[in-house]
């Protein structure tokens, strides 16, 4: 109201009622606001199907690009012949563009969703360092593995064996184009004989093609169904695994080693404390994977999110951490014969194949990985390492390098020709390094609920402020009688005081006469 239509007195009350109204919502903003909202976003997380949460979670928005590089054996030929160190050089990366959505959801009542993981992937000629079309020798995994199935069967058994391999496309190694090798496949003349002979012992062919990822590009079911927690009645427990194809655990490792839990990578529990590490499960590792909290910082998108990496215990077999025994398999623990700390051996679910799991290079791993060939860089930990950026508070990852290398461990055999007069070495497969990072969108929607408390918190600062000036004024112009209209006023109340007659005096006067 305009000052020129109050009285002094309603201009009192507006002034010291406005600074008393702005001073005490200041106070309740400053006290209550920041765990007002915190609780309310809380609330607002879970999964369900009509949240926000749920939009993201759905359909991955922010694009992931997987880098392969593929290992070219470069003296295959020779190392066959005579027996020499193997050499390899990585070649790459042949990067993709990874699309991940969650088909099939299936909602239940205990706060879990079930759903199966769709990944489909382009390919992005300008970020790769090769062609699709550059030829890749490498090991010729179909051989080597029935080969290492025969290892120890009887003299006759392993000679027709030998004798079928020989006649029937057996190879050390062959070669083939990178995205023959990676997702297009090519056919197989040992794999189509494989096929043809239907032995119970052996595991089921189910196709004379060979890729690295055969059948994987587009489908749904290959990796099979997840059931998470949502959230819902539990925040702590949002994005946790709770089953995988049915099952609490994997079968592949003993004890806690093989139990499943932690994230699929999508979805984590937020406000947690930043020392706890991160606990992810991503199937073609056949294993949880621990990022242990680095105490680095790092800002994405003027974001501020803490690093989790893997350690040298990562991969560890028990040699570094008794914890990690777990990681061998029993019957290499009732042997003795555990893989040195550094790679995990994946056998129990390859099919027995002596396949490793590790980081790029044989980071961290011992010396008896990378010394049985040429071609590992190990001491490179930019790019060689695993690791995460997240933002604990919503629990928002904010880059991510997903990296690691799949190994063959060939040995020499006197029967097997193929494998005659070899050295014993790990041969390097592929390296896959899935890479992302939020984009601008993403990031403008996590700072605003990153920063609604502070948002609130400093609009409650400024009401008290001006609460605080409102009445400071007020009780200046009081003092000071300096409201608008306050001197006419007072020269009006002097007049009226003055006109006003004495009436103590009059009774006297009168007697006087």
């Amino acid at each position: 109201m305009c000052c020129k239509c109050c009285g002094v007195t309603q201009q009192k009350v507006w002034v010291f009622g406005s600074g008393t109204i702005f001073a005490v919502s200041g106070i309740l903003l400053i006290a209550c606001w920041p765990g007002f909202i915190d609780t309310q976003i809380m609330k607002a997380l879970p999964l369900t199907p009509t949240s926000k949460t749920f939009e993201k979670w759905e359909e991955l928005p922010i694009p992931v690009y997987v880098y392969m590089y593929l290992w070219n054996w470069t003296n295959a030929a020779d190392v066959q012949a005579y027996g020499v160190k193997p050499s390899f050089e990585q070649l790459g990366p042949y990067v993709y563009r990874e699309e991940r959505k969650k088909m099939d959801l299936e909602w239940h009542d205990n706060g879990t969703v079930t759903f199966n993981p769709r990944r489909t992937w382009f390919w992005e000629e300008e970020l790769s360092g090769g062609k699709q079309s550059d030829l890749i020798t490498a090991p010729h995994l179909p051989s080597l593995a029935a080969s290492n199935q025969m290892r120890n069967s009887n003299a006759f058994i392993k000679f027709m064996f030998n004798q079928a391999l020989n006649n029937n496309g057996g190879n050390l190694f062959v070669t083939h184009t990178a995205v023959e090798w990676l997702f297009d496949s090519f056919y197989d003349e040992f794999l189509h004989y494989a096929m043809t002979l239907n032995n119970p012992l052996a595991p089921a062919i189910e196709s004379d093609h060979f890729a690295w990822f055969l059948n994987r590009n587009g489908s749904k079911d290959f990796e099979g169904p997840f059931t998470v927690h949502t959230g819902v009645g539990d925040i702590k427990e949002m994005g946790e695994i709770k089953f995988w194809k049915g099952q609490n655990h994997t079968g592949w490792y003993e004890g806690e080693c093989g139990r499943l839990n932690g994230s699929t990578t999508d979805l984590f529990v937020p406000d947690e404390p930043k020392e706890k590490a991160l606990t992810i499960f991503i199937p073609d590792t056949c294993r949880i994977i621990n990022l242990e909290f680095t105490g680095e910082s790092e800002t994405i998108q003027g974001i501020e999110g803490w690093k989790y990496e893997i350690t040298p215990s990562t991969f560890d077999n028990g040699q570094v951490n008794a914890n990690m025994r777990c990681w061998c398999p029993v019957e290499k623990q009732l042997n003795n014969e555990c893989p040195a700390s550094g790679a995990t051996d994946l056998g129990p679910c390859a099919e027995g194949v002596p396949m490793y799991l590790s980081a790029d290079h044989f980071m961290y791993a011992d010396e008896s990985y990378g010394n049985t060939i040429n071609g590992y860089q190990p001491d490179n930990y930019e790019k060689n390492n695993f690791y995460m950026i997240m933002e604990r508070k919503m629990g928002v990852p904010l880059k991510v390098n997903a990296n690691v290398m799949i190994t063959l461990y060939i040995e020499p055999d006197d029967t097997i020709d193929i494998l005659k007069g070899l050295p014993s070495f790990y041969a390097p497969l592929f390296t896959t390094a899935s890479r992302a990072e939020i984009d601008e969108e993403l990031a403008k929607e996590l700072k605003l609920a990153l920063n609604l408390p502070a948002i609130g918190r400093y609009t409650g600062v400024g009401f008290l402020c001006l609460g605080c000036i409102l009445i400071a004024i007020g009780t200046l112009l009081t003092i000071k009688r300096k409201w608008y209209g306050q001197a006419d006023a007072d020269r009006q109340a002097l007049k009226e005081n003055e006109e006003t007659p004495n009436v103590t005096d009059s009774p006297s006067n009168d007697v006087n006469i």
